[in-house]
């Protein structure tokens, strides 16, 4: 009786990838740009250099891996999805193409990276991942040319947010105080493969130039972002409290009785480069 249980079970599951692959439904709940006006916009925007080494995550079928083949020498794809590897690896010359069987969030970037090349990375981003990712991308700036990703709208419009509205928050702040944002366009869900039930939006992300913060001011703006949105409600004298004396935001020139989405990049900054004393 057991083993017949467990046969129904293996049939099943083998039922079910059928139907999955039949009506196109990806494993993973990827959803593949499909749209080639959306993909020729992408292409135009980032174009592309022969000599610049280029990764794009999430290959998914390929459809803007194709493009990029056409346009560069050396390019890196990374793609979690092992059923998708093995097609990529079967569709693409080798010479041209880099497949990585990898997790992005883990990947290790500077096996990409060669001393004084920078790469570009590009990408429909898994929506789970994106936030978490972009962060990532920020830490290891010194290697980026720049980022070009398709995301939720929800979170261009973070990142895009203007200080003191909703959307103005922690990874508005955590971003842009490294890179400068711009949204492309948005994109509606009838440009992918199965249509998600958001929208979503091309950004472009590049490093700022200028020098990058010592570590321990780094530390203490990532603590004090972290606290001041934990507690968006409150005022920052009292939501970093037990960070910040009342003097320092004199000595800062700013308003205690504020929130945290009243606070600037600059003044999140400022703050932190006092506390560090530097």
């Amino acid at each position: 009786m057991q083993q017949f249980r467990l046969q129904s079970i293996l049939l099943l599951r083998a039922t079910l990838r059928l139907m999955a692959r039949k009506y196109d439904r990806p494993p993973l709940g990827q959803h593949f740009l499909t749209d080639e006006q959306v993909i020729d916009e992408m292409i135009a925007f980032i174009n592309p250099k022969p000599e610049i080494p280029m990764v794009e995550i999430g290959p998914g079928r390929g459809a803007l891996t194709q493009r990029l083949c056409n346009r560069v020498v050396n390019l890196h794809v990374i793609e979690i999805d092992p059923i998708l590897v093995q097609a990529l690896v079967r569709k693409f010359d080798s010479s041209v193409l880099a497949v990585h069987h990898a997790d992005a969030l883990e990947f290790d970037y500077s096996a990409i990276h060669r001393e004084e090349e920078l790469i570009r990375v590009v990408g429909n981003l898994p929506y789970s991942i994106s936030a978490p990712l972009i962060l990532r991308f920020v830490s290891i700036r010194k290697w980026i040319q720049d980022l070009c990703f398709m995301v939720q709208k929800e979170v261009a419009d973070r990142l895009t947010a203007t200080c003191g509205t909703k959307k103005y928050g922690r990874l508005t702040v955590s971003v842009r105080h490294a890179m400068t944002v711009d949204k492309i366009i948005d994109v509606p869900p009838e440009s992918f493969t199965p249509p998600p039930k958001v929208q979503s939006s091309i950004v472009y992300m590049k490093p700022k130039s200028g020098e990058s913060m010592d570590e321990s001011v780094y530390t203490v703006f990532t603590d004090l972002v972290r606290m001041a949105f934990a507690s968006r409600r409150k005022v920052v004298r009292n939501s970093l409290a037990t960070l910040v004396e009342e003097d320092i935001f004199i000595q800062a020139g700013i308003d205690s009785g504020k929130r945290a989405e009243d606070l600037t990049v600059e003044q999140y900054e400022q703050l932190a480069k006092l506390i560090a004393g530097n």
